[in-house]
């Protein structure tokens, strides 16, 4: 290939059928984000016709003008519904996805038939935040080294210039050409002609995010996901809000009557009023009074998942006029503050109560495994023959002490024991805990390598999300060299000029990479994240 020649990276489009509805599909759910929980086709479900009022946008969810409204029919707070088909579809002005579900009202004798997935196939795909080089109208859009490699062609790096040209389709089935480059100083993959027009047509900006993804057919699709909230096309001024509430209530009403079909929007930043039964009923079952502890999934503004908590502080309908419906009875008060929206009412199918280990118990219980089921590879027991003159017999020897031998000659194991004890002890006596994570450090020492019982864990930095196995590590200083391979930023994280390292454990706190030992961390550790200082 001649230097500086442009290629064609990727083949024609066959239509939006077989292969490619696949692809479309999960572009769809990409953008739609990992919060949204989209029914299926055939399931069983409960509709709640205030949370359908809600999405609208007529009235914020706080506002009293809602939780007045009066539904001039008599219809349930929630309806048992059955799924019939699920189209997934795109605003064509801001480019927000949606879905169109079809419902009836739930029979027994109900039966639909489910698509078949004959069209799958393995999907590479990345998501990255647009930085402000990157929502330029002059610049380029900067892809990480990690991403380039595995959704994208690999270029021809004998060039003086490597360079080809990416096509890819969006939603809306257009298709864009990107000129993807390898240059400037240092060296880095980059998306430049035909990127600003893409900007300019999406109205583009700093936060929002850009979904790519690649088939192992060679297709490639396109698309975004705004960080601010999007306008809604109808004005208040052309219809009124209450109509608009006895338009959605009357239809709901007139199918359930009819026992027919129909339809609703959906979508992915709106309410959940649209529910699996089992959750629903599972949710209620667990009786959340006032005082009650519990934790709730947001999706944060880089997209990625947040959980807070905190306390319900009342128990009461969220309308009057639908007396003992679930939806929004909660009201709660949240333990910290937040960058992000967060409701004062919630239902009970949005959030998990809260189990909050005692940290003394989850402490004692780590020493616990720690002494009862310590690690022991090959090298660190050792079999030897020792020679009589009448008869041979094997000893077991763990860091020169033979196991075999009277409780007298294994004393120097004695003072260990009793010092793990005397130190639980002092837990239960409200002691400080430093000295447990001596033992635990002591322990690690003693068995060189401990076994995780954490396996794939989520590492997250602006956006773009990788999964690492922790027993592939033997610590920090290993973590934390892969990691910088892994995000192309080697040096970074050790000199803790630009990054840090958080994670999050299990009860939804976050804490500090390197404040607790490495089997404590291993054990309680839910994602990582990297974060910009």
């Amino acid at each position: 290939m001649e230097n500086n020649k442009i290629r064609d990276a990727q083949p024609k489009f066959q239509g939006t059928d077989g292969t490619n509805r696949y692809m479309y599909n999960q572009l769809w759910k990409l953008c739609a984000g990992s919060l949204f929980d989209l029914p299926i086709i055939g399931e069983e479900v409960y509709y709640f016709p205030q949370g359908h009022i809600e999405q609208a946008h007529l009235v914020a969810s706080e506002n009293d003008n809602l939780c007045q409204f009066k539904p001039i029919f008599d219809i349930s707070s929630k309806i048992r519904c059955n799924v019939i088909s699920i189209k997934l579809k795109v605003d064509t002005n801001t480019d927000e996805v949606y879905a169109k579900v079809s419902l009836s009202p739930f029979s027994p004798e109900f039966e639909v038939s489910i698509p078949n997935g004959n069209n799958e196939q393995n999907i590479n795909y990345f998501t990255k935040v647009l930085t402000a080089s990157d929502a330029s109208t002059h610049g380029g859009f900067s892809l990480f080294k990690k991403d380039a490699i595995e959704c994208l062609p690999l270029l021809d790096m004998s060039q003086q210039a490597p360079s080809q040209w990416i096509v890819a389709k969006d939603l809306h089935d257009h298709v864009w050409k990107f000129k993807h480059t390898f240059r400037g100083t240092p060296q880095r993959h980059l998306f430049t002609s035909g990127w600003k027009q893409f900007v300019r047509k999406k109205s583009l900006a700093v936060g929002d995010s850009v979904v790519f993804l690649r088939g192992e057919n060679g297709e490639s699709q396109i698309g975004i996901r705004k960080a601010a909230p999007q306008q809604s096309n109808i004005s208040s001024s052309v219809i009124s809000k209450e109509s608009m509430h006895y338009g959605l209530v009357a239809t709901a009403s007139n199918a359930i009557n009819s026992k027919c079909m129909f339809d609703v929007f959906y979508r992915p930043k709106s309410s959940k009023f649209i529910v699996n039964c089992k959750k629903v009923i599972d949710a209620v079952n667990m009786k959340f009074n006032t005082g009650s502890r519990f934790t709730m999934k947001f999706e944060g503004r880089d997209f990625n998942e947040i959980i807070y908590s905190g306390t319900i502080v009342k128990v009461e309908d969220f309308s009057i006029y639908w007396k003992d419906s679930e939806w929004r009875n909660l009201q709660v008060q949240w333990d910290e503050a937040a960058t992000i929206s967060r409701p004062n009412k919630v239902s009970p199918w949005e959030i998990e109560p809260l189990i909050r280990k005692n940290k003394r118990q989850r402490e004692i219980n780590e020493i616990g495994l720690a002494m009862s089921k310590p690690y022991y590879n090959d090298q660190m027991v050792q079999s030897t023959k020792e020679n009589s003159t009448t008869n041979a017999s094997s000893s077991f020897r763990l860091f020169g002490v033979d196991l075999t031998a009277s409780t007298k000659a294994r004393d120097v194991l004695e003072p260990l024991e009793s010092y793990q004890k005397s130190k639980i002890s002092e837990i239960f006596d409200e002691e400080k805990l430093d000295q447990i994570q001596a033992v635990t450090s002591l322990t690690e020492i003693q068995t060189k390598k401990i076994r995780c019982t954490t396996s794939s864990t989520k590492v997250h930095m602006e956006g773009v999300v990788r999964t690492v196995d922790l027993t592939d590590f033997d610590g920090y200083n290993h973590m934390i060299l892969e990691l910088e391979k892994l995000f192309n930023i080697e040096g970074k994280l050790h000199m803790h000029s630009q990054w840090k390292l958080t994670f999050k454990v299990h009860e939804g706190d976050m804490m500090l990479v390197g404040d607790d030992s490495w089997l404590k961390f291993c054990n309680t550790v839910k994602e990582i994240f990297i974060c910009s200082k």
